[in-house]
């Protein structure tokens, strides 16, 4: 009997492991030869070659258009194309197909072809029960060109399916370019050029100023505080001085104690680049599609897919830096803040942030179209200028996250909506605990347990999954469609929890400090600490159960776990927060703590905001499918990294900087005391002094990710 027992637990201990290093590498996904039966993904005609090689006085056309294959239920081919795709959480809809077509190429083929022939190809629109196609009225003129060119274009592409698959399929054309198109520039047009030149000639004059008044021709000019207003308001555009302030580091104890979240919010920025490489991947035709498919049937993939959470670090350090600076100014004032704290706060907030995302909004919406060409440039840049054309003022007004969430101007910035509102209510929270001390633990009990009931009680009433579901088809459409990202990832009553928790770490770094209370001495908190990245991991490995089934629901065991498995990295990135300020990691707070994440640091926002555009340069230029591979994705990351914050740089300097200087004469004017080298936000582009006002300085993370 013990023999049988321990035979026994060797048996299921090797069943589980099977299991394993099937969900590890991807073992049940079909057979290689049975995928490629299907027709491909996407395929697209010469697009150089069609737009170029035409005789003079010719228009060249090309269209892109998304074929939906009418079921056949007599095809065996049909039968797997909708069994395979029954798998949405894992795999393309294969009976979507993206075409693009050379106009000139598909009239030769079909003037080839008998009457009857070019009628049988003809496919009336049968009932589609996904979304297959954008909202074609972004696009100028799709509409006509439906009319002009839809049959021909289905006639080509029924051809080719009927012929190599004996299939057919309802065709839509998406957009059409012509050689001969001419972009008209309107006032919106011209006011971006008038921006920028008004810009460029106020650093311009700013820095010549600046220079005429430095009479010792000494740095330490650019450096002091100037002796009136007149002159802070003039060299406010100052390049060299903005470049000081850029790059300088202070001396006050908060700022020491906080100056490892530069490197923070840079590294995190890389993660958040890195993902939406890999995004990329998705929204582009490849050439080796089923590899893309295949990953989602490995476990480390979802290091990926939950990867995501990642925009709850910003989140947490948000609320943590509010938390911190608020109580600070009540302690240095000794007085309660009220609602004209909260009214001022939400105010110099959107003063502070809005130039800079107003100016990429306005690139978006005007000259960022005609900066490159190609059979999916269109839609991936020209439905961005119609939709920050419509919806500018949802982004302005920081709502973006809830109006018109399905056609979203400048997309990353569902963040800035989302942290904005939260900016306001934690303000709100801050008022009420140090207004009401005495009752410091209700307040925070009542606003964790809203907090985690909220977004629970979402999760029950929409049906939605226990985890936030990044899938391929959803991807294909840049998440537009997705009720998942719309309803489960970006509105704010979604993520109360991990901003709350970063409050709560602010709390309880304020009470350690004021107790000289250093939790690392304890061993336990060591040991939970070089935990977090394995258990961060492993929440985010979880998240497999649900891609690979379907749960039925509503649920009340799902709509329990999401806020938990949300949550968690609220938690996870406090823990990490509260070690790293009381020197756990000695090493790595040296190198984090290294001058060079000083301005990498204060360019996140701005590397955040443009980040989606240089990425867009990069690749939506593509003539064809690409091929999807890991090194590929890396130098994506890389060179978008590179350029972002090259073009950071650049808005940093222009922009954001000459905004926080004279937003801080017109809120603050002139301190007494001298600015010294390096007075600056570890988060932002303020000061910090001991008494500084943080209406100015509780910016908290100013950026995110989709």
């Amino acid at each position: 009997m013990p023999r049988m027992a321990v035979l026994w637990k060797v048996v299921v201990i090797a069943v589980v492991m099977i299991q394993f290093v099937k969900s590890v590498f991807g073992d049940d996904f079909i057979e290689l030869s049975q995928y490629h039966r299907m027709p491909p993904l996407a395929k697209f005609d010469d697009y150089d070659l069609c737009m170029e090689d035409v005789p003079e006085g010719q228009i060249a056309t090309y269209c892109v258009a998304r074929v939906v294959i009418k079921p056949d239920n007599g095809s065996d081919l049909w039968h797997l194309i909708e069994d395979f795709s029954k798998d949405w959480k894992r795999h393309h809809n294969h009976a979507l197909l993206d075409r693009g077509i050379c106009l000139a190429q598909c009239k030769q083929l079909i003037q080839s072809l008998p009457n009857a022939t070019r009628q049988a190809l003809k496919v009336d629109k049968f009932e589609i029960d996904f979304p297959y196609i954008v909202d074609v009225t972004v696009f100028k003129n799709t509409l006509n060109d439906q009319k002009r060119y839809g049959d021909l274009i289905e006639a080509c592409v029924n051809y080719e399916l009927n012929a190599t698959y004996q299939l057919r399929g309802y065709t839509e054309i998406e957009i059409c370019d012509r050689n001969d198109e001419q972009f008209e520039t309107d006032s919106l047009d011209l006011s971006f050029l008038i921006v920028t030149a008004v810009l460029v000639l106020f650093m311009i004059l700013s820095s010549w100023y600046d220079k005429a008044i430095n009479y010792k021709q000494d740095v330490v000019h650019y450096k002091s505080v100037l002796p009136n207003k007149k002159q802070s308001f003039l060299v406010s555009f100052s390049i060299l001085r903005n470049w000081y302030r850029l790059t300088s580091r202070s001396d006050d104890p908060l700022s020491r104690d906080l100056r490892f979240l530069q490197a923070i919010r840079f590294l995190t920025m890389y993660l958040v680049i890195s993902g939406h490489s890999a995004f990329v991947f998705y929204i582009l035709p490849t050439q080796n599609a089923s590899k893309k498919e295949m990953l989602y049937h490995k476990l480390g993939t979802m290091i990926f897919t939950g990867g995501v959470q990642i925009t709850q670090t910003f989140l947490a350090i948000s609320g943590f830096l509010l938390t911190v600076l608020v109580l600070n100014h009540a302690e240095k004032r000794k007085s309660s803040p009220g609602i004209l704290f909260l009214l001022k706060a939400t105010v110099y907030r959107y003063v502070r942030l809005t130039p800079v995302y107003a100016y990429v909004i306005l690139l978006h919406a005007t000259w960022l179209v005609r900066m490159q060409d190609g059979p999916r440039w269109k839609l991936g840049v020209e439905t961005e200028r119609a939709f920050c054309r419509r919806n500018w003022w949802t982004n302005l007004l920081y709502v973006n996250n809830y109006v018109h969430a399905d056609q979203p101007c400048v997309q990353q910035g569902w963040y800035l909506g989302c942290d904005y509102q939260l900016f306001m209510l934690g303000s709100l929270l801050m008022i009420l605990i140090i207004k009401f001390r005495k009752f410091t633990n209700f307040i925070v009990s009542i606003a964790i347990i809203l907090a985690y009931l909220i977004p629970a009680l979402f999760i029950y009433i929409q049906e939605m999954e226990g985890v936030f579901l990044v899938t391929p088809h959803a991807q294909r459409f840049v998440l537009w469609f997705d009720q998942f990202y719309q309803k489960s990832y970006i509105p704010l009553h979604m993520n109360l929890g991990n901003y709350l928790a970063g409050m709560l770490t602010g709390l309880i770094y304020i009470h350690l400090k004021k107790n000289n209370i250093n939790p690392v001495q304890k061993r336990w908190f060591r040991i939970l600490w070089f935990l977090i990245v394995p258990l961060a991991i492993g929440s985010l490995l979880i998240h497999y159960i649900f891609y690979v089934n379907d749960f039925e629901k509503p649920s009340l065991w799902i709509a329990i776990y999401f806020p938990v498995m949300k949550y968690t990295w609220g938690f996870f990135s406090g823990l990490f927060l509260i070690g790293f300020v009381n020197g756990v990691a000695p090493t790595m707070r040296r190198i984090f703590h290294h001058r060079v994440f000083e301005p990498l640091g204060r360019l996140t926002y701005s590397a955040y905001l443009i980040h989606v555009t240089v990425m867009r340069l990069f690749v939506l230029s593509n003539r064809s499918a690409i091929h999807f591979n890991h090194i590929g994705s890396t130098v994506v990351t890389l060179a978008s990294l590179a350029f972002s914050y090259m073009l950071a740089l650049c808005l940093c300097l222009a922009l954001e900087l000459p905004v926080s200087a004279l937003q801080k004469l017109a809120f603050g004017g002139i301190k007494e005391e001298p600015e010294k080298q390096g007075d600056t936000d570890p988060v932002n582009n303020g000061t910090i002094k001991g008494g500084t006002d943080p209406v100015r300085h509780a910016q908290s993370s100013d950026t995110g990710a989709v």
